[in-house]
């Protein structure tokens, strides 16, 4: 932490279906003085993606639809690439970034949209006819034949939730994922129980830490967001916005890595939970960071000498993970709010790499529950 500037971390290994060690270091607030714990909440970023597709693999298992089937027979009109347009896109492209839909740039298109203060309609997006289209939305190739990682895909697979559930996203997951697994976690800061615990994320900037994001006062309450949006136009969020500890997102990890179940509560069948981590996809993509895919879930041997399974984020400031060994039934949780990290040739961060390397090297053979004194 004192070699790349890090301000907090928080993290967690899990092994045989229980959380055998956690703790935190540093900061979760500089100004108010706030430890990091392993209970601190921070926004993960692009771990969230795969809450947001265990949302949508939910409906599949009920029957509701096909990983196959065109997406635009769900959402009510017509999705797709003007370059290709005899081409359906199908859930199993948008699950595996392999839909040819862009993330745009803020000249056009989803990132644009995402910092409006007046949001568009999906179909505003994605329809040539919409007032929000741009040809920045797609890829020049073929959908299904070329891996391009694209937030706007999860927000898409979250809009999807909600026309085939018809329950608005943030609530679905709170009422199907995070209640029943007893997380206190939410795509809306609004949302979270104990909002004291909310970490500050921060960015180095020359000599200055700056906070970036999630900056909240002592006592203050955030805001519930309104869109204004009819339901089925949620795709602001579900990317990377999800707020939980390392502790409470432990509970997800190990009901992906136990079939389906963490205690008692099944949010999935074992058979969708292995077709999620099976690979889906493989090749050469994000420079070479993504290799292999499932649905959502990454698969990757570039951490800790095995083969894992999970998700990585990074986002103002911050860099997160979760990802398991399901050969050998053990996993790791890992977020830092802010450094003077750099990515390596793997893909990863300096201080992701030598942590998760550490953990799993200290606790992958560990026959019993340790205490948080590890360093």
């Amino acid at each position: 932490m004192n070699k790349y500037d890090i301000i907090g971390v928080s993290a967690a290994f899990v092994k045989d279906g229980q959380v055998i060690w956690s703790n935190g270091y540093g900061w979760s607030d500089l100004e108010e003085n706030k430890q990091a714990t392993p209970d601190t909440i921070y926004r993960l970023a692009s771990i969230s993606k795969t809450i947001t597709a265990t949302a949508l693999m939910q409906l599949w298992e009920q029957g509701k639809f096909g990983l196959d089937d065109d997406i635009s027979n769900y959402l009510g009109f017509e999705v797709r690439n003007p370059n290709y347009p005899d081409d359906k896109i199908t859930f199993r492209m948008l699950l595996t970034h392999t839909s040819s839909i862009l993330d745009g740039s803020s000249q056009g298109g989803y990132n644009k949209a995402i910092n409006s203060t007046n949001p568009p309609l999906l179909k505003d997006l994605l329809e040539r006819s919409g007032s929000a289209y741009s040809d920045l939305t797609w890829g020049n190739y073929r959908p299904g034949t070329n891996f391009n990682y694209s937030n706007f895909c999860a927000g898409i697979i979250a809009c999807l939730v909600e026309k085939i559930s018809g329950e608005g996203f943030e609530q679905y997951t709170i009422d199907h994922i995070f209640k029943p697994l007893g997380m206190d976690a939410a795509y809306d800061a609004a949302d979270i129980t104990n909002v004291d615990d909310i970490a500050v994320l921060y960015r180095l900037s020359g000599d200055d830490i700056v906070p970036v994001y999630d900056d909240f006062q002592a006592g203050e309450k955030p805001q519930k967001r309104e869109y204004g949006l009819p339901l089925g136009n949620y795709y602001i969020g579900p990317a990377g916005g999800v707020r939980a500890s390392v502790t409470d997102l432990a509970k997800f990890m190990i009901a992906h890595m136990n079939g389906g179940v963490y205690n008692d509560a099944r949010i999935l069948n074992k058979g969708t939970v292995d077709l999620m981590q099976q690979m889906q996809w493989s090749g050469n993509g994000l420079g070479g960071f993504y290799r292999q895919m499932g649905l959502i879930f990454h698969i990757t041997d570039q951490l800790a000498g095995r083969t894992l399974v999970g998700h990585a984020g990074e986002a103002y400031g911050l860099v997160s993970d979760m990802y398991f060994d399901p050969v050998n039934n053990c996993g790791v949780i890992f977020v830092t709010n802010g450094g003077n990290y750099s990515f390596l040739s793997n893909g990863f961060t300096n201080i992701e790499t030598a942590v998760i390397n550490h953990i799993f090297n200290k606790l992958a053979n560990s026959p019993v529950a340790l205490t948080s004194n590890m360093t």
